[in-house]
């Protein structure tokens, strides 16, 4: 049986972020993601003792034990092992024992400040003369007449109209005759999405050249309404990060504690929040300045500030009903099914301008949602763990099934996200029909009554990641 958030004892000889060393310091618990060591949450009161020992076979093979293996020299087992104990911790269909501080990392990214080391995400440089018709054609979302440093979300549809990928776009100064786009992807997806954009590129002949420059980025995202106030004392380089001077959605090269490199104004956890694409031999000084400077802001402010990891993110991201690819959204699924649809539409409406998916997307658009993502969180106090595959009930009616599952530390509630099928008698999924219904979710034989968002459960209106704290 495969149990929620184990994570592999074997194998681990990973790719490793600059920042690593620094956090397994600060009681870091690593996941083994895709060739990856990526942060997973804080155990602060076991700093350096929770790392991944060398496979001992849990003892199996010993001197004496139950599974002596014949010519080979004994493996003896583990007398003390941090790590192994921590995860057997998670091994469980309840709660786990993370719970708790997982709820304090999502405490201190929405009251203080949250450091998240997201050196899993995949870079890519897309250039060259042709490069603007490339990112053009490849992308959902309309990239024509994009300012240098604007940063782009959008989703990169295949000819059915499936999302292949969603990601960041960045328009960086031209270099020469060259046009320069910078990706910021998913780490799970890194090696897909890089090979499909190859592989894009190559069909229509554009003269331009996708570069994967993931092993020279280190990505350090400062998250919380504290988030500005902190690092503007880092930013020697003149810059100002104040909303006016640095809008959401844009990018800066400025220089922040000593180093030069790029700052996108972002966030996936729904905050005032900042991106640092960092050179890989330079991301430990600046991962230092900006450790430093918070403990400062800390003791001077009264308000947490924290190392946080992608379990923090999960939850965060699915209050603010961010898109996980592969989980709630995939290549099966367009734009519009999945809630997302404010990327591609306002491209629709320009007559005559192609791009993959166009032709599938416009059919779409004509025969109305036959299915759509949505959004349900169980009644306060219904203390069920979900965990995915969970059925969806409208009025008394099974109409889908749970895709992706979080508990909600900053509204205290269980959140699911799935797609709904249209039945034989409504023509199309409306906003209209969704309302009107009454939701329960299905699981291990019990019906749980579920409310249903049409907007994210926190922050719906967004003030927060425009940086409004009043």
């Amino acid at each position: 049986m495969v149990m929620p958030h184990d994570e592999a004892l074997a194998g681990r000889d990973f790719m490793k972020s600059p920042f690593h060393s620094q956090l397994l310091a600060r009681g870091c618990v690593h996941q083994a993601r895709h060739g990856f060591e990526r942060p997973g949450w804080f155990l602060p009161e076991h700093c350096g003792e929770q790392i991944p020992k060398p496979y001992d076979y849990y003892g199996a093979y010993a001197e004496g034990a139950w599974r002596l293996a014949a010519n080979r020299e004994d493996v003896a087992a583990h007398e003390d092992h941090v790590y192994n104990e921590v995860i057997e911790g998670e091994l469980t269909f309840s709660w786990p024992r993370s719970h708790d501080l997982i709820a304090q990392e999502c405490h201190a990214t929405r009251t203080g400040v949250g450091i998240f080391d997201q050196s899993y995400f995949g870079n890519f440089y897309l250039r060259g003369e042709e490069a603007q018709d490339a990112v053009q054609y490849l992308c959902g979302a309309n990239m024509a007449d994009k300012e240098s440093l604007s940063v782009t979300y959008t989703p990169l549809c295949n000819a059915r109209g499936g999302v292949e990928a969603d990601l960041t776009v960045t328009r960086l100064p031209d270099e020469g005759h060259e046009q320069l786009y910078y990706f910021a992807a998913g780490g799970n997806t890194l090696t897909k999405d890089f090979d499909w954009i190859s592989r894009v590129l190559d069909d229509k002949g554009f003269n331009a050249t996708l570069t994967n420059a993931t092993k020279d980025i280190a990505l350090l995202t400062i998250q919380g309404p504290h988030s500005r106030d902190l690092l503007q004392p880092l930013v020697t380089s003149g810059h100002s990060l104040e909303g006016d001077a640095f809008p959401f959605s844009s990018a800066q090269q400025l220089t922040l504690g000593g180093v030069d490199l790029l700052c996108l104004r972002l966030t996936f956890v729904g905050e005032l929040g900042y991106e640092l694409h960092i050179p890989v031999d330079k991301a430990e000084q600046v991962y230092l300045a900006v450790r430093e400077a918070g403990e400062r802001y800390q003791e001077a402010e009264g308000v947490p500030v924290r190392d946080c990891g992608y379990r923090a993110i999960d939850s965060l991201s699915a209050e603010k009903g961010y898109r996980h690819w592969h989980a709630d959204l995939t290549n099966r699924d367009t734009p519009m099914e999945a809630n997302i649809g404010f990327t591609t539409v306002p491209k629709l409406k320009i007559t005559g301008l192609d791009f993959l998916g166009r032709q599938a997307l416009e059919e779409h658009q004509a025969q109305g949602l036959q299915r759509k993502l949505v959004c349900l969180t169980l009644d306060k106090g219904n203390d069920v763990p979900l965990h995915g595959l969970e059925t969806i009930w409208r009025d008394a009616k099974c109409v889908g099934y749970v895709r992706s599952t979080a508990y909600g530390h900053s509204i205290e509630q269980s959140i699911a996200y799935g797609y709904v099928d249209c039945p034989p008698s409504v023509k199309k999924i409306t906003n209209k029909w969704l309302s009107e219904g009454e939701w329960q979710i299905g699981n291990q034989g019990a019906q749980h009554t579920a409310m249903l968002h049409l907007k994210a459960p926190f922050d719906p209106s967004n003030e927060r990641i425009k940086g409004n704290y009043v």
